[in-house]
């Protein structure tokens, strides 16, 4: 599969946050069963969870913790949800930064040049293609974001909208991730978020990146490819850079320095872009066309 610099990226940063994310849902609940097992409910944590590093700061019972680590599921939610978002928001960002090496692949917007509005940003990294479920389900996780980034994480209208006015196909594919739908009690107080719906957010995440991805594989040219991988390679290390840049395109290039250049630009296609069956034309075509 075609995997540009900023797709890539993002693919490690996210398999960092949910390996992550795991990690502290097993911790709760490790932490949790320890409290369970407790001699003495009045007995203090930190005196059963003495050989783990700053337990000695949690001054409360065996009791009192197990509700902590019973609540961390939702306080963890409220946390991370926001922090996948935002890593999503900037595979969007890299996207769009990208396709402006390109005349006509991102339409002007009347705001300012460098800012951008999420959902705007999220309809332009679709290239006018529909919307698909993944499309609508960010949709709504940009709602549900933004109540707790400015609504002190209680619902409000605007995000009861958008769950009652998602299609059926996203409220069923919401439900199959989380296992539940999405649960409120009224306006104005706390959703029921924990694990479920982080879990939810980051597999909607996941879709809508290689939906990306795919729509970046369509509309580019071979040409515009060949530019994409060029620059990928210039920009990846430093030695790539210093490589790229060692003889000035088309001047002074001996016969043996246009095969190294090309067989570097060839080894980097190969490995994240092998779907693409660069030419070593193509590919230094490209390079000369970024310098």
């Amino acid at each position: 599969m075609i995997q540009y610099r900023a797709f890539r990226t993002w693919q490690a940063m996210q398999k960092r946050s949910n390996n992550s994310i795991l990690a502290l849902s097993v911790g709760a609940n490790h932490a949790r069963r320890e409290m369970d097992q407790a001699p003495d409910s009045e007995i203090k944590a930190r005196t059963l969870l003495n050989a783990v590093p700053l337990t000695e700061r949690l001054d409360v019972t065996a009791a009192e913790a197990k509700k902590i680590f019973e609540s961390a599921a939702t306080d963890m939610a409220f946390l991370a949800i926001p922090q996948v978002v935002a890593l999503h928001i900037e595979l969007c960002v890299e996207t769009v930064v990208e396709c402006r090496h390109f005349q006509g692949l991102i339409k002007h917007h009347d705001k300012e040049p460098g800012w951008w509005p999420v959902p705007l940003l999220h309809k332009t990294v679709r290239f006018s293609e529909h919307k698909t479920t993944a499309d609508h389900l960010l949709a709504f996780i940009l709602k549900l974001r933004n109540t707790m980034m400015h609504g002190a994480g209680k619902v409000d209208d605007e995000l009861v909208k958008a769950w009652k006015h998602l299609p059926p196909a996203a409220k069923t594919r919401w439900e199959s991730l989380a296992g539940r739908p999405f649960t409120y009690t009224k306006v104005d107080v706390l959703p029921t978020l924990g694990w479920p719906e982080v879990m939810a957010t980051l597999a909607v995440t996941k879709e809508s990146a290689h939906e990306i991805n795919g729509r970046l594989r369509r509309i580019l040219t071979r040409g515009q490819w060949a530019e994409v991988i060029a620059r990928d390679y210039r920009d990846s290390t430093v030695v790539g850079r210093r490589r790229f840049n060692a003889v000035a395109a088309g001047h002074g290039l001996t016969g043996a320095e246009h095969d190294r250049v090309v067989q570097r630009l060839q080894g980097h296609a190969l490995t994240y872009y092998r779907d693409l069956a660069m030419t070593a034309a193509e590919l230094r075509a490209g390079r000369d066309e970024v310098r």
